[in-house]
């Protein structure tokens, strides 16, 4: 079981794209060998990218952002 749920999970990565991104929406959040993958559809002038946010699921660290 892990200490971080999905929802802490969104949070983490909203405040995350936040500080990079005005327009960003969050598309999916899943579990994988103990991290939290989150994923994003972002905007940086004017380009739409995906992004995915992965997350420890015990600490609640950013792991990487891919």
């Amino acid at each position: 079981m892990s200490d971080i749920d999905a929802d802490e999970a969104v949070v983490i990565a909203r405040k995350f794209f936040a500080q990079s991104f005005d327009d960003f929406h969050l598309n999916d959040t899943f579990l994988q060998g103990g991290d939290w993958f989150v994923k994003g559809l972002v905007t940086l002038f004017g380009v739409k990218s995906n992004r995915i946010v992965v997350i420890n699921s015990k600490t609640g660290r950013i792991v990487r952002c891919e």
